[in-house]
């Protein structure tokens, strides 16, 4: 509950998440992940209480099951090991389907664009480029096996080429650093969890915005700021087609004041002790639920009765 609420706030606050957007991505998935992992484990411990529940961990775990009811016992009795194991199964169920149907939509609309594309674009103008006969100045990528890079013609007859090149860069790194990938994580994790945390409701625009920023650090570095920033000034602002991301589809104006600014990236030290405190927030839930069996496998006693 405190990490679905509060941590979510302050990482929407946090201001180093602009310095290191992919860190920022996976923040947001690991914060996401705790809380469902947080809420799976509760149902887990409580349902302990059955006996058919804790010789079945027992047996998986090579445990002995008297400690796990002494260790996991409750002052609920059957009622909290009811909810507990009804808990855990409606959430697991609403997990994977949540994880199959943002997958199978994201497939089916990628799919279905490339092969719209394959016949619309031409791929004799720009190598590996498919241009689209249009007057507005626009691109996006699309990810996966079948992944396409697309421009209008518009912006071809618009941009310099180191424009151009800043935006097929930007492009470019969308598709290696598969963002596409975060973006389905992402959109199945919050789907789960906003009916019951409202702060994961708003949480993939700002995860569309970190994809966006990670991509125009990769674009600076190698063509350079002003040939970016000028690009995205020129480019039709509109909305990223479905299954697909854009250079101009999220945010411009914050992008442009961060490339006007010069944002720097976290110091070395201070991205790994943030990626340290990300995976933490993944492995505490289940140090939580562990820990009683855990220390009674340590000592090697198995309880009578």
């Amino acid at each position: 509950m405190t990490a679905g609420t509060w941590g979510a706030a302050m990482l929407t606050q946090s201001t180093w998440t602009t310095s290191a957007p992919r860190l920022a991505i996976a923040a947001w998935q690991a914060l996401a992940s705790s809380v469902l992992l947080s809420l799976l484990a509760l149902g887990i411990a409580l349902s302990i209480g059955f006996q058919h529940v804790r010789g079945d961990i027992a047996r998986l775990f090579d445990l002995c099951a008297e400690n796990l009811k002494h260790g996991y016992s409750s002052p609920g009795g059957a009622f909290l090991a009811t909810l507990g194991l009804a808990t855990a199964g409606v959430l697991l169920g609403r997990i994977l389907w949540c994880a199959f149907r943002v997958s199978l939509q994201d497939r089916r609309e990628r799919r279905a664009r490339v092969a719209v594309l394959d016949v619309l674009g031409r791929s004799d103008i720009v190598p590996g480029v498919l241009v689209l006969d249009h007057e507005a100045p626009y691109a996006f990528c699309i990810g996966g096996k079948r992944h396409r890079v697309v421009v209008t013609s518009g912006l071809l007859a618009t941009l310099d080429k180191r424009e151009i090149d800043a935006v097929l860069a930007h492009e470019a790194a969308h598709l290696r650093q598969r963002h596409h990938l975060a973006l389905v994580t992402c959109r199945a994790l919050f789907g789960a969890l906003a009916p019951f945390f409202p702060a994961f409701r708003a949480a993939m625009r700002h995860v569309h915005l970190f994809a966006e920023l990670s991509a125009d650090d990769c674009a600076r570095r190698q063509i350079g700021a002003r040939s970016l920033r000028s690009a995205l000034e020129r480019l039709a602002v509109l909305p990223s087609p479905t299954g697909a991301m854009a250079a101009s589809g999220s945010d411009v104006e914050q992008r442009l004041r961060r490339l006007d600014d010069n944002a720097v990236t976290l110091r070395s030290h201070v991205a790994i002790f943030t990626g340290l405190a990300i995976a933490t927030l993944v492995v505490i839930p289940l140090s939580l639920v562990a820990a009683p069996a855990v220390a009674m496998a340590w000592k090697g006693i198995c309880l009578i009765g």
